[in-house]
């Protein structure tokens, strides 16, 4: 039973067909132990491999065999390890092992990929964090399609007992990415508590890691009521303030796509220019709020870390970053320094978004040869 519901909380609505409530009705006895200190000390720092398994560019096509083998390879992965990070969080579109029909059976097509890449990722030594980085078309059919979702959790179900025989201490499974807006946290605990009794059932030994609604701020994390199962990680999400994580980025949508060169910690007299040339009434409202400093950044995380302190769980911030396109690089270094320091400080692990993508730690030259960026390593406090 989750804390906070009474025994005779319904656990699913009663308007759902018998059918579909068979998928959840199946003996589940939540684990008491506390993560091991171990696992911990494995997910306290880390790197995402975005676009290779999930959210893939649409120049490479739907999903493929040729993507999954090329975009990151075994030399990415030891070069992860030598830089000194402990795991690599690995988002994976489930949907590609979904069939409506019979979902807790695994769609066998790239399974051999999902466990090549698992090969290899924990051949280096790193742990790895299975993360279900689900496609936002199906996030926005969870918010109401309750068969939906019983049908996503016998999903989870089956690629967590086909996970279930890999280390326990090396490999995490992850509820879902980011649930977003259109969930609500009533709602979307309904959602990840089927979810999580199928991972629990499919993989009882294995460490998983949950989160809060819409994008796992502190704020929704603040909010939160943790589960009663003690082998859990409670994950936030952190790219606050905007103005300085989201210059440039075109999918940004509160005007920071037309900001560029904002500076970290708050110029005071670069933000006043900076204000004074801009046309675009949103990014103006957007640079007017900015007033960052380290120590705004840790009053912010204060609320997740006093959460947890509060309710004794374990946390790990498993996505923060700069986007690169036109950030100063020494505000987007010391704003990485800063929050990856403060999660150390207050025993949370991180996992930095991301490897080589537009928030990188490794830049890609044109013959494709990955290197770490010497500079971005020392903010996060690793050798180059």
């Amino acid at each position: 039973m989750i804390r906070g519901m009474s025994p005779s909380t319904p656990l699913f609505r009663p308007t759902l067909p018998a059918c579909a409530l068979a998928l959840f009705l199946c003996a589940f006895v939540p684990a008491r132990a506390e993560v091991p200190s171990a696992r911990l000390t494995a997910l306290s720092r880390g790197v995402n491999l975005s676009h290779w398994f999930s959210q893939i560019p649409s120049a490479g096509g739907a999903y493929s065999h040729a993507w999954f083998a090329s975009y990151d390879k075994p030399a990415d992965f030891a070069l992860i390890a030598d830089a000194g990070f402990t795991h690599v969080r690995y988002p994976v579109e489930f949907e590609m092992f979904f069939d409506p029909e019979h979902p807790d059976v695994l769609k066998p097509e790239f399974l051999p990929d999902l466990d090549l890449a698992l090969d290899h990722i924990l051949s280096t030594g790193l742990a790895v964090i299975v993360d279900w980085h689900a496609r936002e078309d199906t996030k926005n059919r969870l918010a109401t399609d309750d068969t939906l979702a019983l049908k996503a959790s016998a999903l989870w179900g089956a690629v967590a007992k086909h996970l279930s025989a890999r280390n326990p201490d090396r490999v995490f499974l992850e509820t879902m990415n980011e649930p977003a807006g259109k969930m609500d946290l009533e709602r979307w605990r309904w959602v990840q508590q089927g979810l999580f009794r199928a991972m629990r059932a499919g993989a009882p030994k294995h460490t998983i890691i949950v989160t809060s609604n819409r994008w796992s701020g502190v704020d929704e994390l603040a909010a939160f009521t943790p589960f009663a199962d003690d082998n859990v990680v409670y994950n936030l999400h952190f790219y606050e303030p905007m103005a300085e994580t989201h210059q440039g980025a075109s999918w940004a949508g509160a005007g920071e796509k037309a900001l560029s060169g904002i500076a970290y910690p708050v110029d005071p007299a670069a933000k006043a220019s900076q204000i004074a040339a801009l046309t675009d009434p949103a990014a103006k409202r957007e640079l007017e709020a900015y007033n960052a400093t380290r120590e705004w950044i840790a009053a912010r995380l204060e609320l997740a870390f006093a959460w947890g302190r509060a309710h004794k769980v374990p946390l790990t911030c498993n996505e923060f970053g700069v986007y690169t396109k036109v950030a100063p690089e020494g505000s987007r270094y010391a704003w990485i320094r800063d929050v990856r320091e403060l999660c150390e400080k207050n025993g949370a692990g991180w996992t930095m978004w991301d490897y080589a993508g537009g928030f990188r730690v490794a830049t890609t030259d044109p013959a494709g040869v990955r290197r770490m960026d010497p500079q971005c390593l020392k903010a996060l406090g690793l050798a180059p």
